[in-house]
């Protein structure tokens, strides 16, 4: 899949998918596939970047540490950078390995999300210019069954070290994650269209609150809630 552009965007919006699996035949890539096909019936666009297939470096150097003098995004970064701040949500399809994301979205959030972004910047939730203010959708799956996991506490866990620390930590309008659990080989045929229909109701979803305007509202007031928190702690 590698990098592919789908839609008309006659709506000026863009959707950005980060797909983190190496398996070119696996679920994950069928959940892009219906991602993207939903967007563009809706008459937006979608960019999507197959981590593994572009071959993305998923390591952070010394010299990418954002408090380095002179620091500026190495040219894969920065081309990543800018498809990121033309996007209007950005979307993550991954697996679920050992309780965690693959190190290859790990990295891509290091690298590229965390481009120039500071501990202390993060800290504060300053928001970081290219994703403030915008959505993230995740889709992640799973060969374990969502009671199991949660018996676990992978669940919880993976909300707050994933999606809450970078919604809140990067300034984006908020973070909504679908789970799709027991994505075994030869698994039901049904049960994968029931799950996939699933990806398809939560793209029209996207779509839905980026043309309403809805996602906008939800950005200002985060900007709001901010600016109220960072005036308490001033006084």
């Amino acid at each position: 899949m590698e990098s592919t552009t789908r839609g008309r965007a006659d709506t000026g919006f863009n959707h950005l998918v980060i797909l983190a699996n190496p398996a070119a035949d696996g679920f994950d890539h069928a959940i892009a596939t219906a991602y993207s096909q939903e967007v563009e019936r809706l008459h937006q666009s979608v960019h999507v970047r197959d981590l593994y297939a572009l071959g993305f470096d998923p390591v952070l150097r010394a010299d990418e540490r954002p408090t380095e003098p002179g620091w500026s995004p190495s040219p894969d970064v920065a081309a990543e950078l800018e498809l990121v701040r033309r996007c209007d949500i950005v979307v993550f399809i991954y697996p679920i390995w050992f309780g965690l994301p693959p190190a290859m979205l790990k990295g891509y959030v290091e690298r590229v999300l965390g481009a120039g972004y500071s501990f202390r910047d993060l800290q504060v939730a300053a928001g970081q210019p290219p994703v403030a203010g915008k959505p993230l959708l995740s889709f992640s799956t799973s060969g374990a069954s969502l009671p199991w996991l949660d018996e676990q506490g992978q669940v919880l866990s993976l909300k707050d070290i994933f999606d809450v620390y970078l919604w809140r930590g990067l300034g984006m309008s908020q973070a909504d994650h679908v789970r799709i659990d027991s994505v075994v080989p030869g698994m039901n045929a049904a049960y994968a269209a029931e799950q996939l229909e699933r990806v398809r109701a939560a793209a029209e979803k996207a779509c839905a609150n980026l043309a309403s305007g809805r996602y906008r509202e939800q950005a200002e007031a985060a900007v709001r809630r901010r600016a109220a928190s960072e005036q308490d702690h001033a006084s």
